[in-house]
């Protein structure tokens, strides 16, 4: 692509670029200046802002006036001269290549002279002041002799010279202080003719420093003696400045090949007109924004909203300290405030209010339509600015559309990048794109998923292919819930205090969600075949726990019936049957599955097989009753700390425990392990050290005891 179009101070050259109607107000003052008969020079200036246009308005004056070859051109531009001394040389090293090239035919040529004169000039500058050099330059008797030349070939020619200056609002004060004493002094060259082209407002308060007058108004007084025509840049109409701005959108959409419905086509003009329209002031602002969205829509392209995008990068264009405020206060944001925190809000909102409000009448924004776009592209601010909030349910379609308000995907809109740790979504949907490609026919060798899934990055992965799960077709939910089952064992599962965001319990609620994408009367096989091929007992177990199933007090819709848990549980009881008999002792590395295990083997006919299991481990071993006591004994969290240890064996384990085990049988196990029946004590007893396990033992004859106790009570 052409380097121009991303260029925002770019001018257009020809009349036939222009987009603003200009051509025709350059053309009459080009006539002015070609038509002039008087022979004293004149200067003009040409007032705007900076980006409104300057360069391009003096493109086309030239245009028209090497049309009708009435004056010789020189363009200066004094942005290119580092000092005073290089800018005053300079001026007059262009002025003489104009005059040499197209003016003077014979005799010794401008720049010669030039040669002999301007270590003179330098030295002076430098020694006495600009004025001094200039003027003993300019009355020097070669110059003179020259001058006198010029000017009679100008008048027997009917040329005039045109001086266009451009860019003197981009030098260092010092630097358009001695352009001006240089322009003043070279003003009275006949048949010469100056365009200055800068923000008044800047050149003024430049010269203002070296100038005293009334009022404070040096420096605009001190222009009107040295500009004898002031013009002012016509205003370009605001509807074609923002259709300007739009076909830079539009460019900035096609090249990066992201399309946006008709739907987000007007969410964006909306938002972008009502806050941006007053800041879209000058050409090269609309120009600079849409550079910006060439840079910034290809390279997030399907990992952020489109339209998030652009209005975000219109803040930064357009309200640069609105976007750091954003950029900087993440928490403040994204998400909603919770359901909870509702009544205790208030003095966060008032401090998110006076954050926003506060930058908008620094920067003296209109805040009306700021505070709408925000509000849009973060509803949590509808609550700071009104009653409406959002609740928890709505992340998941914060999350679907890659919105910035949503918390996992915020950071990319600053960065341009995914961030580390973060998965991209184009992967993802890459990922769901192969393995469908597999046909179903998908081994743990070939799972398109084990080569990427990660240690590291299996939470965002996991999380990801969840937040994707409800676009997913019958097809992809059927082969990515088969992929996901097969690499049960690489999934993390730590014992933590929330354990369901761990990614095993998350993958499981993955398998949860595709099932619940196909077809009614196929969601009960494809659930047994998926824990048949899943390689852990303890994912089986998270697989059934998370299906969705019917209840009396909380119906669902598409849930599973009785009858169908019933045979998926059939299925799940079979497989851990087997897995029971393969292991020489569950109470030994499987404890924290053993409690789940055991209640779905005896709710589906499998008691016996757990009765089995137990009592040949405790045939070989006496201490295993510490260990299967110990194994449905809770663990506990410290809330400050975070540090786990084991809470206390109650009644409700021991309630889980008998269903199963006859309680004398318990017993039994117990005094063949301790020697005795512990005494009967008044109190739950709690005094053993924690590392020293058998307290549950003694916890469970005091519970048993007290239930004994009861029952005795109920017959009395």
């Amino acid at each position: 692509m052409d380097s121009e179009k991303y260029s925002s101070d770019s001018p257009v050259r020809t009349v036939s670029e222009d987009r603003f109607s200009r051509s025709t107000f350059s053309a009459r003052v080009a006539n002015v200046i070609s038509e002039r008969q008087e022979p004293s020079s004149i200067t003009i200036g040409l007032y705007g802002p900076w980006g409104d246009g300057k360069t391009s308005v003096l493109n086309f004056i030239e245009e028209s006036i090497k049309e009708n070859g009435s004056a010789i051109t020189v363009r200066f531009n004094p942005w290119l001269f580092g000092s005073v001394e290089s800018l005053l040389l300079g001026f007059f090293d262009v002025l003489a290549d104009a005059l040499d090239a197209k003016l003077i035919t014979q005799g010794e040529k401008f720049k010669d002279i030039l040669k002999k004169t301007a270590p003179g000039i330098a030295s002076v500058a430098g020694a006495k002041g600009l004025g001094e050099a200039v003027g003993a330059f300019l009355h020097g008797p070669d110059i003179i002799e020259l001058r006198n030349r010029i000017e009679k070939e100008l008048e027997d020619s009917q040329k005039r010279i045109l001086v266009i200056i451009d860019d003197v609002d981009r030098l260092e004060k010092s630097e358009i202080q001695a352009l001006f004493k240089l322009v003043k002094l070279v003003a009275d060259f006949r048949f010469t003719a100056y365009i200055l082209a800068f923000d008044k407002d800047i050149v003024a308060s430049s010269l203002s420093e070296n100038y005293s007058g009334a009022n404070g108004k040096s420096g605009e007084q001190f222009l009107e003696k040295i500009i004898q025509v002031p013009l002012h840049l016509p205003a370009v109409p605001a509807k074609d400045l923002r259709q300007f701005c739009f076909q830079g959108v539009d460019e900035a959409l096609s090249t990066s090949g992201v399309e946006l419905s008709e739907q987000q086509v007007q969410e964006f003009v909306r938002h972008f007109t009502l806050a941006f329209d007053e800041n879209l002031t000058t050409p090269r602002k609309a120009k600079l924004y849409g550079n910006i969205l060439m840079f910034s829509l290809p390279i997030l392209k399907g990992e952020v909203n489109p339209v998030d995008l652009m209005l975000l990068e219109g803040l930064r264009t357009f309200a640069p300290e609105l976007y750091e405020i954003v950029r900087k206060n993440k928490d403040s944001f994204v998400g909603t405030f919770h359901d909870s925190y509702h009544h205790n809000a208030e003095p966060e909102k008032q401090r998110i209010k006076d954050l926003i409000d506060g930058v908008l009448t620094k920067t003296g924004k209109v805040t009306s339509g700021y505070i709408e776009l925000l509000k849009n592209m973060f509803p949590k601010l509808q609550a700071v600015y009104g009653n409406m909030h959002y609740g928890s349910d709505w992340y998941q379609k914060w999350n679907d559309g890659q919105r910035i308000c949503a918390e996992g995907y915020f950071d990319r809109y600053f960065t341009y990048a995914v961030p580390k740790g973060d998965f991209p979504d184009a992967a993802i949907s890459l990922l769901i794109n192969t393995i469908e490609g597999t046909g179903g026919e998908i081994s743990a060798e070939s799972n398109p998923l084990h080569d990427v899934l990660t240690s590291d990055n299996s939470r965002v992965l996991i999380r990801k292919l969840r937040n994707r799960a409800n676009s997913l077709n019958a097809l992809q939910s059927t082969y990515l819930s088969l992929a996901v089952c097969q690499l049960a064992s690489e999934y993390p599962n730590p014992e933590s205090m929330f354990g369901w965001d761990d990614p095993h319990t998350q993958a499981a609620m993955l398998v949860s969600d595709l099932v619940q994408k196909l077809e009614k009367k196929n969601r009960v096989d494809h659930v047994v075949r998926c824990i048949r091929q899943t390689t852990t007992s303890a994912f089986q177990l998270e697989i059934f726990k998370w299906l969705r199933k019917e209840e009396d007090d909380k119906p669902e819709k598409d849930a599973f019936s009785t009858e169908e848990v019933a045979e998926i549980g059939l299925e799940l009881a079979d497989c851990l049957d087997n897995h029971l008999k393969s292991v020489n002792d569950i109470t030994s590395g499987e404890k924290r599955i053993l409690p789940h295990t055991f209640y779905i083997l005896n709710q589906y006919s499998k008691k016996e097989s757990i009765i089995k299991h137990i009592s040949s481990i405790l045939e070989k071993d006496k201490s295993a009753i510490v260990r299967l006591l110990d194994a449905y004994t809770p663990t506990a969290w410290g809330m400050e700390t975070g540090i786990s240890h084991k809470s206390d064996f109650e009644r409700d384990q021991y309630n889980s425990l008998i269903r199963i085990f006859d309680p004398g049988y318990i017993l039994k196990s117990i005094e063949s392990f301790l020697g005795n029946i512990p005494d009967d004590q008044e109190n739950y007893p709690r005094d053993f050290e924690r590392n020293d396990r058998s307290i549950v033992l003694h916890q469970f004859v005091w519970i048993h005891r007290r239930v004994l106790l009861e029952k005795d009570e109920q017959k009395a």
